[in-house]
């Protein structure tokens, strides 16, 4: 079979899902390629093809030398993990199966064009952890200056993208802090506060899971600062 396959990241991407398999379409009229069938993943991300249900299906197909053909618009639709895609890509040479990419013109029909599939693959790699430094970098820099960066932390409430010290949760920060000092468990911490009728941030009684995560956090990060203050 030749097989057209196709990834969105959302359930609600459907222009994307008609955009692909229109490229998908066109590119197989013009190669003379009749394609058999589709194979969508939604709502599924790149990184990892370990939940992608018809990516894995096809895989299977492949080792068991049904497919002859796959064509795919871009090489993050197949795979955005290095590891990931240079496995697929010994699979589907074993098996003699013509792999072709759209967007990034490759087909591992070609020694040029399985050196060209890894290469590519490395740089989306590096793409993305340089992406991933990047986003740190601004979360360090947010809690440096006292901004809200995710979810507003137990201790503190957000005005205007400032955090401002919410005094109630402040004396209920060095309780715990002081509780743990004096040798008491996780889970009779959590035990006091909820004896106490305390609640978590999200309104929710605290577990001893939450007071290790609370007082594990590096005490220089925001919503531990003014603890001992």
């Amino acid at each position: 079979m030749n097989i057209g396959y196709i990834r969105v990241s959302t359930e609600s991407q459907d222009n994307s899902v008609i955009t692909q398999k229109e490229m998908i379409q066109n590119y197989s009229k013009l190669k003379g390629i009749e394609i058999d069938d589709y194979f969508i993943d939604f709502g599924i991300s790149g990184s990892s093809t370990l939940k992608r249900e018809k990516y894995l299906e096809l895989m299977e197909l492949v080792e068991k030398g049904q497919i002859d053909t796959i064509i795919t618009t871009s090489l993050s639709r197949w795979s955005r993990n290095t590891l990931d895609l240079l496995k697929s890509v010994e699979v589907l040479k074993k098996n003699k199966v013509s792999f072709e990419v759209i967007k990034e013109q490759v087909s591992l029909n070609t020694p040029m064009g399985e050196f060209f599939v890894s290469i590519l693959g490395s740089i989306y790699t590096l793409e993305r952890q340089l992406t991933s430094e990047r986003t740190k970098d601004v979360i360090q820099n947010k809690k440096k200056n006292g901004k809200v960066y995710s979810r507003t932390p137990y201790g503190y409430e957000s005005e205007n993208g400032m955090l401002i010290e919410n005094s109630k949760e402040q004396k209920v920060l060095r309780k715990i802090n002081s509780l743990r000092e004096k040798e008491n468990s996780y889970n009779s911490i959590s035990k006091f506060l909820n004896r106490n009728k305390y609640l978590t941030k999200m309104g929710k009684k605290f577990s001893k899971e939450i007071v290790y995560s609370m007082l594990k956090t590096d005490r220089k990060n925001i919503g531990f600062s003014s603890i001992n203050g």
